[in-house]
């Protein structure tokens, strides 16, 4: 089982436009499921994807992810309030806002839990589902993908309720 090191801490709000996120709807074998995608936002003039990885890796870790060979893993990060969508990754000031298309927030809400993947390769953005996929793939033939679910939160950080 994969132990991300402590040395992986939560990053700050300075961090979240460093960060990539897709949600989508797709069919699982019980009906619809919510999902959410990290993924390395394009970098910046004097930055490389690998000066994200730290970031990415203290997120995984917060949100409890490990690799996607090892047992799934559920963790208490979801937040789902008044049309909001976020992830508790750790911080103690900062969450995660997930933009979301029409269908997902009802979903998240009625099965209480999404499932989340944190790629620390470079995504192209469009492609639609098809791309993602093929990332997802892709980044975990690579070992660069960890993965898990998180569950809605039903009590509200105090500190995310002063920042929204």
């Amino acid at each position: 089982m994969t132990l991300l090191s402590a040395s992986y801490a939560p990053p700050g709000p300075e961090f979240m436009d460093r960060v990539s996120v897709a949600a989508w709807v797709e069919t699982g074998l019980l009906g619809p499921e919510c999902h959410v995608l990290l993924a390395p936002a394009r970098p910046r003039l004097a930055e490389s994807v690998e000066h994200y990885r730290p970031g990415l890796l203290g997120i995984a870790r917060g949100l409890g992810l490990g690799r996607p060979d090892e047992p799934y893993r559920l963790g208490l990060g979801l937040l789902l309030i008044q049309g909001i969508a976020s992830l508790d990754y750790g911080h103690p000031a900062a969450t995660l806002n997930v933009p979301y298309p029409p269908p997902w927030y009802p979903i998240a809400q009625r099965q209480g839990r999404v499932h989340v993947a944190v790629g620390l390769a470079r995504r192209e953005l469009g492609g639609g589902l098809v791309a993602v996929h093929e990332y997802l793939a892709g980044a975990a033939q690579a070992g660069e993908l960890l993965t898990g679910m998180t569950a809605w939160r039903r009590r509200t950080p105090l500190g995310w309720l002063r920042a929204h």
